[in-house]
Formats: structure tokens, sequence, C-alpha cells
């Protein structure tokens, strides 16, 4: 998904698609999916949760309200974005300011009826309906309240977010867990004792997602050619015409890279994935137990292999590899 940005009305569609661009930044910054839930409650209100909407969509005039959360006047929010090398409609820079600005700049402001600080706010797990009511009295102190539909918005962002943020956490899991066996050198790779204590390059990946809670094992998932459809029924979706498999560009952290013939490795971000190759005999079988190479399940630069297939589970973070490195191999 990205940013739908101009100075004009959203469409649900759009709203919730930007909506989950805001989940994964506040996200990533600690905040909780009822306080993310409670914020966009306002900001569908307040701008359709559109970075790029003037008030009453009458651009240019820096007196009235601009942006996410509708800073009024608009110079509130522009003069700080200009001076800090922001585009004023750059949703990276407007999100940032709401996370780390508000405070400090006076916007947020406690009150009786929700006495809390904006970090109490920002990891709160209070109902997203009151939490929009906090913000509502604490930031946006709005002229027209429409308070029900805030509160209301935000029940429906938090129904929306709540895959995305199950699916986070368990990508989170997944990269954990394999990242972990590919340090622990008494995991090696074998096909003859593939799923524990040694891996192939599929079981490795199947048993991640496994432990995690996404049940693709369960699904039917057992090597490289059952992957997909497996994979795909646990809620997976084919994202590999929106990367470049040769450099790796638009894969994410928790990414399946999929040769459903050959091989399967994991994106962990920034360049690196991890995966299981070979064993210190160069072959499927009959290694000893362990990795006696380091290189037998491992984390490496991203390459490709090539890969036929890029799945993802919704709800992860961004994490581009660019890095290219040639590995040897062998069926998983």
């Amino acid at each position: 998904m990205s940013w739908t940005i101009g100075n004009y009305a959203l469409s649900q569609a759009q709203m919730n698609a930007n909506a989950v661009e805001v989940y994964k930044y506040f996200s990533g910054r600690g905040w909780s999916l009822n306080a993310i839930a409670g914020i966009l409650g306002n900001m569908q209100s307040e701008s359709y949760v559109n970075p790029g909407v003037w008030q009453s969509l009458n651009e240019g005039n820096y007196s009235g309200g601009f942006g996410l959360v509708q800073w009024t006047p608009a110079t509130n929010y522009t003069n700080w974005a200009m001076a800090n090398g922001y585009s004023i409609t750059d949703p990276n820079g407007q999100l940032y300011w709401i996370d780390t600005l508000s405070e400090s700049t006076g916007q947020w402001i406690p009150t009786g009826s929700y006495n809390m600080s904006w970090v109490a706010f920002k990891t709160s797990g209070s109902s997203p309906e009151d939490l929009a009511s906090a913000f509502l009295k604490n930031f946006e102190r709005a002229g027209v309240e429409v308070e029900s539909a805030r509160r209301s918005q935000a029940r429906s962002f938090y129904n929306l977010l709540s895959q995305y943020d199950t699916n986070s956490k368990a990508i989170e899991s997944a990269v954990q867990w394999a990242i972990g066996i590919a340090n622990d050198n008494s995991h090696g790779y074998d096909q003859g004792s593939r799923w524990g204590p040694d891996y192939d390059c599929s079981s490795l990946l199947i048993t991640a997602y496994q432990q995690a809670g996404i049940k693709v094992k369960d699904a039917g998932a057992t090597y490289t050619g059952n992957m997909y459809a497996a994979f795909k029924s646990c809620g997976f979706q084919d994202v590999t015409g929106s990367v470049n498999l040769s450099s790796g560009s638009g894969v994410q952290r928790g990414d399946i890279l999929l040769n459903v013939a050959s091989h399967t490795a994991m994106s962990i971000g920034n360049g690196q994935v991890v995966q299981a190759s070979q064993n210190e005999n160069g072959g499927a079988t009959g290694g000893a137990t362990g990795d006696q190479t380091g290189q037998e399940i491992w984390c490496t630069s991203y390459y490709n292999f090539p890969w036929n297939y890029v799945l993802r589970l919704p709800g992860g973070s961004t994490g581009t590899t660019t890095s290219i490195y040639i590995v040897q191999w062998i069926p998983g």
C-alpha cells in the first residue's frame, strides 16, 4: 500500500490505505493499536487521513487548517516542516511532528476528563473510543467536535488494523526465530532431520511462521513446491509485481522469497536474507548435526536466486534490500 495525498476528499478505501501507513509508522515507535485507532478516528474527521488537505480545500490559506491533524493556523506546522527539510505534504514529517513534538509545543494539553501525558496516551490500552475523545479534547480542541463520529471511526480503524497488528507481531516472531536458528550452530542444514534440530531451506521458513502462529505447515506447506498455495491460504499475498527481483528494491522484512522448484529464503530487512543453504559436505543429507561451516543456516546479503515469487503477510514494516550476493544452493 502507499499514500494518497492531495487537496481533495478521499474515498473510504483511500483513507483505509493511508491509515495502514499511519499504523506502520506509529506502531514502529511503540504506539498501541488503541491509540493509533483513536488518532485515526480524529484524522478522518479533520483531513480524510490526507496529509495534503487544506481547511475547506482552500489551498494556500495558511491562516486556516492544514494536514493530517489540521494544524491551525497551518504555519504551526508548515514553518517547522520547511525549516527541517520536509515538503509540507510529506506524511513522514507530519507523523514525526505528532509523535515527538505534540507535548513540547503545547499542542497536547491534558484536560480534567482525560488527564494523561502524551506518552501515556501513545501507549494506552484504553478503548479506541475513549482515546479518540482524549485526542479530541487534549489535542484537537475542535470547534465542531462531532465526537460521536470520531469515536465510531476509531472503532472502525481498530477493527481494520487488528489484523495488521497481529500479523506484525507474527512477522517479527518468525524473523527473530529464524535469525536465532542461524546464529545457533547446534542447528545446521540436513534434509534427513529437516524438522529439527536441523532444517533445509523450506522447513526453516515453514517452521518460523508455524511457531509464530501462522499455521502454514498445518495448511499443507512441506517443501518449496507447495509453499505458495499453503502460504497464500494463510493470508500471504503475492507481491512479486511490486518488487525488483534483480536488486531487491521493495522487498520487506518477513517476505518469503520463493523458487518453487529449488529454494526459498526470508528477507530480514536492510538488504539481508536468512536461509538454509547446504551441509558441510556440500550436499543435502549425510552431514553431522549442527552447522560446521557457519553457512549451513546463515544470514547474508540479498540476491536473486532467481525467485519466482515474493510472498508477504500484510502488516509488516518496510525494509528495502539492495545488495547482490551470489551463494551456492541446493534444492530445499
